[in-house]
């Protein structure tokens, strides 16, 4: 008894001091200002609503602006150029919501700190020389003027003011932000938490009709399910609505406002749940001399409100001095050097000896083992919707193999399991057994009622719709050909000589066979002629009326002319005197073709399954065979698509790709050519968007001449012996892939 009395005068004798302390040292720093805040008073209103009035010695001229803390909830706001007489720095209030006012004093201003038990609603008013700071808690309802209340800069009243874009995207922590563009900086901007969903009012803002939707953000693996962007008593609204534990941060910089909603993984043995780094428990002051550990976590429990039990074992004393630190560091501290470590069960926080802990938890594992080996067995019936029972058979059984091929059930125990790594890895117990019926999918597991749950777990989880993705390839091959060919033919020849019965006229150019011809010399005689051919076609002769012709040739010595040709000019030219007769021809060809091919394979596939369609034609051709007879074969020239998609939280898409398109080549002695283009790659492309696999760019320049020696040398004349060809082909390929996830969630409402 007179070890606490001790205790607590000790405790009140440093109270003392420090609080004198402090305002002895607020008191130098207070500068002279124009403006007092005399008295904090809190009156409660109907409805769970509760009023602060701060009276001041002077009206202000605006409503200051407030902003938000949200762990812990707190309402902060600067009074300017006021200092603190109220003679007080911390006001208990514990009143609804409340728990009480700070007030601290910094240059010339003084902040104004409410501190919440939860978050609520407020609204800053003036009120002659009281500032009035209405506090209303959720679902309640709230006054026009609580537009006010959470403004990012000062609200100015213009028709001009207007939302020009509202965007979500996926921060690297897996926070879901939500970007707001505004055409000023000076709108007025409130955020506040309305039941599970999170509210911005923008005052007397527009909305254009085209951004009032809704935003179906669930495939972005965010804590953000939706975001509504609307019309709402003369005012713009996004409203956000988000699952699971969150919490949820906004600022502005210049024309844009950022909220950003973070998943909150819950640490059941954190005291001060969020994912910011650090302590974030109200601050104290601890400043003893040997006292009992016991009696310095008493003093923690009471100034935080926390249950606290103390095992019995926990003893011994310590020596501390903590200023102004944050009460879950100074228990950590406390904790550390005493080689103490504590459980949180709901708003119970026990604290004990880390071995007393570690052997609670090592005889409670201990006894669950035992309660499973001795536990009796219950059978539950799952039926999966999409995940194949004999597949789900196998994950139960850390990857064992499925049952006979032909059968429509199979059943695998603990001893069957298969190899020992598969028994490690096996997710029932080792008294477990499952049987599956592939008929109605349907699997029956027999295991403790601990691991039945388990599993029903699992099913929720795997047991789930594939999404499905639509992959549209474009192969698109673009030709330009051009070619010119000018050539001409060439011939001279004697008809014979005048007055003779005997006409007979050789010409073109000797080759290399002749052939005989009997023909008579004379009205009813004969005689043999040998004819000249060129390139073994027979050329002309001519005996008396008989004329000798080979396929209508004329007599050529120069034989140069284009094939299928689109235009030509013919010449003869006969001088009696001589008998001479000049054959000259002129052929020209000029061809220009542009042309466009676009196949496009389209094939639909689930998520990491692999997909392939093709279109094409089997060749046949002869082929030897060991024995040495011939044999058919066949040889593939198709278009064709396969790929294997992957689609990644953030709604892209990773794609292993095989895209050919063979066509027919020329015939070759051993078989057919087949003209291959192939592109095999992996991409990650957005869901919808366009990308370019490659391309193929081939150019063909040639310039040919065909010409009689010596002859197809001499200017101007050596164009009759020669032929002159140009070509220029121009082909290019490009392959364009396009995924789309096939998901009708993704439309927006």
């Amino acid at each position: 008894m007179m070890k606490n009395l001790s205790y607590f005068m000790a405790r009140v004798a440093f109270l003392s001091v420090a609080l004198a302390l402090q305002g002895v040292g607020m008191a130098a720093e207070v500068p002279a200002a124009s403006n007092q805040l005399q008295a904090v008073d809190v009156t409660a209103q109907p409805g769970g609503r509760l009023d602060v009035q701060l009276q001041l010695s002077q009206p202000l001229a605006a409503a200051p602006v407030s902003f938000i803390l949200s762990n812990p909830p707190r309402i902060v706001f600067d009074i300017p150029n006021t200092v603190n007489a109220t003679g007080k720095n911390v006001l208990p209030v514990n009143q609804g919501v409340l728990k009480s006012v700070q007030v601290a004093q910094a240059s010339d201003r003084s902040r104004v700190v409410l501190n919440l038990s939860k978050p609520v609603q407020h609204q800053l008013q003036l009120q002659e020389q009281t500032l009035l700071v209405g506090l209303t808690q959720e679902g309640a309802e709230v006054p026009v003027a609580a537009v006010a209340a959470k403004r990012f800069s000062e609200q100015e009243v213009s028709a001009g003011h207007k939302i020009q874009k509202i965007d979500f995207v996926r921060g690297k922590n897996g926070e879901g932000r939500i970007l707001v563009d505004l055409s000023d900086n000076r709108v007025g901007v409130n955020v506040r938490n309305a039941g599970k969903t999170v509210v911005i009012d923008f005052a007397d803002t527009e909305l254009p009709e085209a951004l009032q939707r809704r935003l179906n953000v669930i495939n972005f693996n965010t804590p953000v399910l939706y975001v509504d962007a609307l019309r709402h008593h003369n005012q713009a609204q996004v409203v956000i609505e988000p699952q699971g534990d969150w919490e949820q941060s906004a600022y502005q910089t210049d024309k844009r406002l950022v909220v950003d909603i973070r998943p909150l993984a819950k640490d059941p043995n954190k005291l001060i749940q969020g994912s910011k780094q650090g302590y974030a428990g109200e601050k104290l002051s601890l400043n003893f001399q040997r006292v009992d550990v016991r009696d310095v976590l008493k003093v923690i429990a009471d100034f935080t409100g926390k249950n606290i039990v103390v095992s019995d074992s926990v003893s011994g004393s310590v020596t501390i001095g903590l200023k102004d630190v944050p009460w879950d560091q100074a228990l950590d501290v406390i904790m550390k050097s005493k080689g103490l470590d504590m459980r949180v069960n709901g708003s119970v926080i026990s604290i004990a000896p880390a071995e007393e802990f570690a052997a609670k938890e090592k005889a409670q594992l201990t006894a669950e083992a035992e309660r499973e080996t001795l536990e009796t067995l219950r059978t539950e019936v799952f039926s999966l919707k999409y995940q194949k029972a004999v597949d789900f058979r196998n994950m139960l059984l850390g990857g064992g193999t499925s049952g006979s091929g032909g059968s429509t059930s199979g059943t695998s125990t603990g001893s069957s399991g298969g190899a020992s790594a598969g028994r490690m890895n096996r997710i029932l117990s080792q008294r477990g057994s499952v049987t599956f019926d592939a008929r109605t999918n349907t699997i029956f597991v027999q295991d403790t009622p601990r691991k039945l749950d388990e599993i029903q777990t699992i099913i929720n989880k795997v047991d789930v719709p594939v999404k499905q993705v639509m992959i549209e390839s474009r192969m698109v091959i673009a030709s330009n050909t051009f070619s010119k060919a000018l050539g001409a033919r060439f011939g001279i020849s004697q008809t014979g000589t005048p007055g003779s019965n005997t006409n007979l006229s050789i010409g073109g150019s000797l080759g290399n066979k002749a052939t005989a011809y009997t023909a008579p010399t004379t009205a009813g005689g004969t005689g043999t002629y040998t004819l000249g051919t060129q390139g073994g076609t027979v050329q002309s002769a001519t005996l008396g009326n008989y004329t000798v012709s080979s396929n209508g040739q004329p007599d050529l010595m120069s034989n140069l002319p284009v094939t299928n040709a689109y235009g030509g000019i013919a010449l003869s030219l006969l001088k009696l005197s001589a008998n001479l007769l000049l054959n000259l021809e002129l052929s020209a060809l000029e061809a220009d073709s542009r042309g466009k091919v676009i196949s496009s394979p389209r094939v639909t596939t689930a998520n990491q399954q692999k997909a392939r369609i093709a279109q094409g034609v089997e060749i046949p051709y002869q082929s030897a065979t060991s024995s040495g007879a011939t044999a058919v074969s066949f040889k593939k020239a198709e278009l064709s698509l396969e790929v294997t998609p992957q689609i990644t939280p953030d709604q892209k898409i990773i794609m292993d790709l095989d895209v050919r398109k063979d066509s027919r080549g020329e015939t070759l002695p051993g078989g057919v050519a087949i003209n291959t283009q192939n592109v095999q790659t992996q991409v990650l492309v957005g869901n919808g968007e366009t990308v370019v696999l490659g391309g193929i760019y081939e150019q063909v320049s040639r310039k040919s001449t065909d010409k009689v020696p010596f002859f197809g040398d001499l200017p101007v004349v050596g164009y009759a012996f020669k032929r002159n060809t140009k070509q220029e082909d121009k082909t290019e390929l490009l392959i364009f892939i396009t995924p789309k996830v096939m998901d009708e969630t993704l439309a927006l409402n």
